[in-house]
């Protein structure tokens, strides 16, 4: 916080704490439409097995269509990102909860038996999926203390699971009365949310500034900090970064940052959605149960990651964004590790295989509460959404490079939905745990930016540029 009486190095109304009515439903409105999007997103796995046997699906037509929505959220991480940063984060952030809810709901007028429009349909929800983290958790971040910030932001992705637990919660209950028609048009529902988020957001005044639209910037300040525009005093506009925007910015002048997120982000996704592909499979072979006790146990697993998210996201204001990634991975490591190892053992009644998921998702997919609020810190405002798009979208490709690595390691040549065998456990989570040590140590090398604010992460940036 600057000292009285000197100009101050950041926008010192939004660094006052606590936070007003509005910041909160700010970060509401983050956190309900991220919980709605994956709800979009993930209830296709329950949609596909309604139709898979009416339709007369293969297995590699349900592949695609699975696998098409992951494609989608790589190229809308890469678009949207970019968008933000040009017209701004409000509108980007409006736009992408048109996008995929929309996308869902007409996904249920498609023709029965027209899977290949159904997987280009997913395509386009899987493209507005993939731009909202990459625009709220920017948007949050320039609006709320630097010392808070990654607590807060982290909210943004903490429920997701919950979007997951939704989708099947509605499966279960309305599956049989709504249809599949049915299902998807519930997906529409996110578009109602628009009417309240154009209030309850306002744009970035960061990003104001960087367009030099300061009184909009003094206005939005004060709108959210309940005080007169008047009473809010900006930092001189030297203090962002003023260089180009796009791409070639990114590469050219942010290329460590990029190379770093995008190589640790890939680690963590990559060892998480094995983890998760597996799972389910293996307990039913190692506890000898049933696929439906196996899903039950998927519960807790779930409940580990939720936790382990808001775990992460709020000691990462304590320790620092890069001891909680090391945390994450090391730790994360050791029980991936721990599962790999553990063949039937049993440790009081309870499987040690599964006790290894549980920890692997408590600190491994926990680490999610922080990744993308530290990548996003990592750029300065002028191409924060942009490189966050870049390093969240190529990362994301782990979800689709995983199952097919531990497909080779299997030696089962399946390189979309591997047959699970014990033996291929341990070479196949060891290799798992690798990434998450990988990663872990790869964000050692970031610059630490806890409790930093944005305008001395711009300002720092600008000069290392001028450097060059």
């Amino acid at each position: 916080m600057s000292q009285p009486g000197t100009v101050p190095s950041e926008i010192a109304a939004i660094e006052q704490s606590p936070l007003t009515r509005r910041q909160r439903l700010l970060v509401g409105a983050a956190v309900v439409s991220n919980t709605v999007e994956f709800f979009d997103f993930f209830i296709i796995g329950f949609i596909l097995s309604i139709i898979a046997g009416p339709w007369q699906l293969t297995f590699g037509e349900s592949a695609v269509i699975l696998l098409s929505g992951g494609v989608g959220t790589t190229l809308g991480a890469l678009f949207w990102g970019r968008i933000a940063d040009k017209i701004g984060r409000r509108p980007t952030f409006l736009w992408t909860v048109i996008v995929f809810s929309v996308g869902t709901g007409v996904c249920a007028a498609i023709p029965d038996g027209a899977w290949i429009l159904f997987a280009l349909l997913r395509v386009v929800v899987g493209f507005g999926v993939g731009g909202l983290p990459v625009v709220d958790i920017p948007l949050i971040s320039e609006f709320v203390p630097s010392k808070h910030r990654g607590r807060i932001a982290g909210l943004a992705v903490v429920f997701i699971p919950v979007g997951l637990f939704l989708g099947a919660q509605a499966s279960a209950l309305w599956g049989d009365t709504l249809g599949w028609r049915g299902l998807l048009l519930l997906g529409l529902i996110p578009v109602v949310l628009v009417f309240p988020i154009r209030v309850i957001v306002r744009e970035s005044p960061r990003w104001l500034i960087q367009q030099g639209r300061f009184e909009e910037a003094r206005t939005n300040v004060a709108w959210y900090r309940h005080m007169d525009p008047a009473d809010v005093v900006l930092p001189p506009v030297e203090a962002f970064a003023q260089s180009a925007v796009g791409f070639g910015e990114v590469w050219r002048n942010h290329r460590k940052p990029l190379l770093i997120a995008t190589i640790g982000s890939f680690c963590f996704i990559t060892a998480s959605a094995s983890v998760q592909a597996w799972g389910p499979t293996l307990l039913t072979q190692l506890m000898r149960i049933e696929p439906a006790q196996a899903a039950e146990l998927f519960v807790l697993v779930s409940l580990a990651s939720l936790i382990g998210r808001l775990f992460s996201s709020r000691i990462a204001d304590v320790i620092g964004r890069r001891s909680t990634m090391l945390v994450s991975g090391v730790v994360g490591a050791g029980f991936v590790t721990l599962s790999a190892l553990s063949g039937d053992a049993v440790w009081f009644g309870v499987s040690v295989f599964y006790i290894g998921v549980l920890g692997a998702f408590l600190f491994g997919d926990g680490s999610f509460g922080i990744i993308n609020t530290f990548t996003s810190e990592m750029f300065p405002s002028n191409v924060r959404a942009t490189g966050l798009g870049m390093a969240y979208g190529i990362g994301a490709l782990g979800k689709v490079f995983g199952p097919a690595l531990l497909a080779i390691v299997s030696g089962s040549g399946n390189l979309i939905s591997p047959e699970a065998t014990q033996d291929a456990v341990v070479p196949a989570f060891l290799i798992m745990a690798g990434l998450l040590v990988i990663g872990g140590i790869l964000y050692l090398f970031a610059t630490e930016t806890k409790g930093r604010s944005f305008e001395d992460i711009d300002t720092s940036s600008l000069n290392r540029i001028k450097l060059k």
